[in-house]
């Protein structure tokens, strides 16, 4: 059975997005970025990146029940944390985890200036807090363990364009 959709998961700074972006157009699927959505939402509700708490969990959670039906359903790049776990048990959906070295992320992130700026506090902040809101919602386990994912790719030494290839290969493989 051939994959339909890609999903990537990872931490922050890990290379998501812009595989993502790589991704959907080099396959022509349509891209969602559930960072780009809730970035938006806390800008417009004054609320700070790092505290994944004040969002209201319906809203989380219907974030999450959407993206895992589109992903499902085909045709999708979805750049999310937690979309490859939700997404574990779909034989059609290719899920991919980059992982990173920790300073390494650090200093991409703390580099951006396209999307938003953070500290390095602010990044271990907001870690936890999609840590604990997962655990709170969903399950009592590591969204990121790498049993729940087709393909793990660590970013730390890889360029942009060799982490695409590598997922192409596997996408193409089924």
């Amino acid at each position: 059975m051939a994959y339909t959709s890609i999903t990537l998961s990872g931490p922050i700074a890990s290379g998501t997005s812009t595989a993502a972006k790589t991704l959907a157009e080099k396959h022509n699927l349509k891209y969602i970025s559930a960072g780009d959505f809730f970035r938006q939402y806390v800008a417009e509700h004054n609320i700070p990146l790092y505290d994944k708490a004040k969002i209201p969990d319906n809203l989380d959670e219907e974030v999450d029940a959407e993206l895992t039906e589109l992903a499902t359903g085909g045709g999708y790049v979805i750049d999310a944390h937690y979309i490859g776990y939700f997404t574990k048990d779909s034989p059609r959906v290719l899920k991919v985890l980059l992982t990173c070295d920790y300073e390494i992320r650090i200093s991409r992130a703390l580099s951006r200036s396209h999307t938003h700026q953070e500290t390095e506090e602010e990044i271990k902040l907001r870690e936890e807090g999609l840590d604990k809101k997962f655990r709170k919602l969903y399950a009592d386990e590591n969204y990121l363990n790498p049993e729940f994912f087709d393909l793990v790719v660590d970013t730390t030494n890889t360029q942009p364009e060799d982490v695409v290839d590598q997922i192409t290969s596997k996408f193409s493989q089924e």
